[in-house]
């Protein structure tokens, strides 16, 4: 009996930690770019400012790429798809590193190529292999990935910066990326089982989109995350260059409260997707980190260079796991009202929206803060949460 329970958790405790692994490397460099900003984009001629035009090529590129391949990710062997997508990832990174504009332009998009298709291709085999009632927890888990990035990002990087300088910091991510693609390579044949070579894997960007505008509760939570992500992003993106030139913090304390912040959300998804597994419903877990996130990112629009640095920290934890995590939660959700068969792309079409408030929430924000400030732009950004509280009320009266 001890035996047979061990092989069935094993089912989805083996790719969980396989995607986790996978999905940290990819999350590695989406958040490494904002961390080296004020160093690097000098040397490029550029405002450090300009950081959140970066992210708009990575999350375009994710866009687009997440959709057109939300079908080719499941008709080859879904684990080797991840591989395929960490070697676009090191691509990318390596592009970025030659401090060259249009390389790093280039580079950026090929980032945005690895996350785009990332989750539909593990949430495509986590359904497959984990207990319905199990889902939220491990789907936040895998998703914690993401957050496990940003800490890396947060904590590393900025001492393998002072150690030796921010083209180095990416190759090492480089290599962490090389290093991840051999140890997937291991188990990677056992997942060709979940492969689906006979499903209709046309390039049509509108089939996924069209799906999920077509169920009212899957419309309805999609709306409300593009507000959370938008929170998310506008932390990750620039909380390292509003604490160093608005409160004057050093690059290493900011990044260390951006890897805390990290930390926090990669906890807080596991945290919050057990509660969300036995306690309250994920609509219900949702609403409750809207109405977090958005108190979070008021304390941090009136943040001071007076206030105590434990207490800064702690805002930081407060804005990380409310405003990072839900994603595992998101994801169990959208599985559970997937229609049969369509997990994949029910996912690409609602990261396709996400992935749009990632492209237009930095954006957005920075152009708040070249016309206003950052407070005003944190401000903006609690004042949207509003619209997720609403929106996951309204995705949960359409889904009973």
């Amino acid at each position: 009996m001890c035996s047979h329970n061990h092989i069935g958790r094993r089912e989805y405790l083996e790719p969980t930690g396989l995607l986790l692994l996978t999905q940290t490397m990819i999350s590695w460099a989406v958040y490494a770019p904002p961390v080296i900003a004020k160093q690097a984009l000098p040397e490029m001629g550029l405002d450090p400012i300009w950081i959140g035009a970066q992210p708009m090529i990575v999350f375009i590129s994710a866009m687009f790429v997440g959709v057109l391949a939300s079908s080719w990710v499941v008709s080859i062997n879904p684990m080797r798809s991840s591989q395929l997508l960490i070697c676009s990832c090191i691509i990318g990174v390596l592009l970025f590193s030659t401090g060259k504009i249009v390389l790093v332009v280039i580079g950026s998009a090929f980032v945005g190529a690895a996350l785009g298709p990332s989750t539909p291709a593990s949430s495509h085999i986590l359904a497959r292999v984990t207990p319905a009632h199990l889902q939220p927890l491990i789907f936040s888990i895998r998703q914690a990935s993401v957050a496990l990035g940003g800490v890396l990002a947060g904590f590393v990087t900025p001492l393998l910066m002072q150690h030796w300088n921010w083209q180095i910091s990416m190759l090492i991510i480089a290599i962490s990326c090389l290093v991840t693609l051999c140890i997937v390579e291991i188990w990677v044949k056992n997942y060709k089982k979940y492969s689906e070579p006979n499903i209709e894997h046309r390039f049509d960007i509108l089939k996924p989109i069209k799906l999920v505008l077509s169920i009212p509760s899957l419309r309805w939570l999609t709306v409300g995350m593009i507000p959370m992500v938008i929170a998310q992003y506008c932390l990750t993106t620039f909380i390292v260059l509003y604490l160093q030139d608005d409160i004057e913090l050093s690059v290493i304390t900011a990044g260390w409260i951006l890897g805390t912040a990290q930390a926090s959300g990669m906890f807080g998804r596991i945290l919050f997707g057990l509660i969300a597994g036995r306690y309250f419903t994920p609509l219900a877990v949702l609403t409750g980190l809207s109405i977090l996130a958005a108190t979070a990112s008021i304390l941090t629009s009136i943040l001071s260079g007076t206030w105590p640095i434990g207490l800064i920290f702690l805002i930081g934890i407060i804005f990380g796991a409310s405003a990072a995590g839900w994603n595992g939660i998101f994801l169990a959700e959208a599985a559970r009202q997937s229609p049969s068969g369509q997990i994949s792309r029910v996912t690409a079409g609602s990261t396709f929206f996400i992935f749009g408030g990632c492209v237009f929430g930095p954006a957005g924000f920075a152009i708040i803060i070249e016309k206003s400030s950052f407070s005003v732009a944190y401000i903006v950004s609690a004042s949207l949460l509003l619209l997720s509280f609403y929106a996951f009320r309204m995705s949960s009266k359409n889904s009973n």
